[in-house]
């Protein structure tokens, strides 16, 4: 009849008190050494794992569904629209030349959608302007999504253009001279303009 583990450890253990060595015991009893060495010295209790860190917060990434338009985006954007307009193209044959839809040229002039690095190549080559240009006067017009200096420069752009179609230059120097005497009439500081604006 084969004897219970508790039996076999009872018997284990008082042969140990006996005197018995593990190899008299294992020899006296007929079983393994490892069995014998297992009951007399039992695995220690395994230590408490120290509780994990917690894991550090990540800052949440901005989503622009959610936290709107990023100014750099916004600000990209509009350079995008001033070069375009510059060059004389209209959204839809700015986005025929970069394999897009007008849509999206729209948005990504409005800073929805933010414009890929390829991309801003593209449209840089298409326009002729160099990439870092949709870059300048970042840290000044960002901080403001509804500056007005980005008309301003829009309608000199516009009124630039109209005045090159001029062919006569008589006409030309005249306009160019009321121009001067209305900028040295009409000028106002710049704080001021930007309270009348409001």
């Amino acid at each position: 009849m084969p004897r219970s583990p508790a039996n076999q450890t009872m018997r284990i253990q008082a042969l140990q008190a006996a005197g018995l060595s593990d190899v008299e015991i294992a020899t006296k009893l007929q079983i393994g050494l490892p069995t014998v060495r297992r009951v007399l010295s039992p695995p220690a209790a395994a230590k408490p794992r120290a509780p994990r860190p917690a894991p550090a917060e990540r800052p949440r990434r901005r989503v622009a569904i959610i936290d709107g338009p990023s100014p750099v985006d916004i600000h990209v954007g509009r350079q995008v629209r001033l070069y375009r307009t510059v060059a004389g193209l209209s959204q839809t044959q700015l986005a025929e030349s970069i394999g897009l839809t007008f849509q999206q040229v729209q948005k990504y002039e409005r800073g929805g959608n933010r414009i890929s690095a390829s991309k801003l190549v593209q449209i840089a080559q298409v326009l002729g302007t160099p990439v870092t240009a949709f870059f300048e006067g970042l840290e000044g017009e960002a901080s403001t999504a509804n500056e007005p200096g980005i008309m301003l420069r829009r309608e000199a752009i516009e009124l630039s253009r109209a005045y090159e179609r001029i062919a006569s230059t008589d006409l030309r120097q005249s306009l160019m001279d009321l121009f001067h005497r209305l900028g040295d009439k009409l000028t106002v500081p710049a704080t001021k303009a930007r309270k009348a604006a409001r």
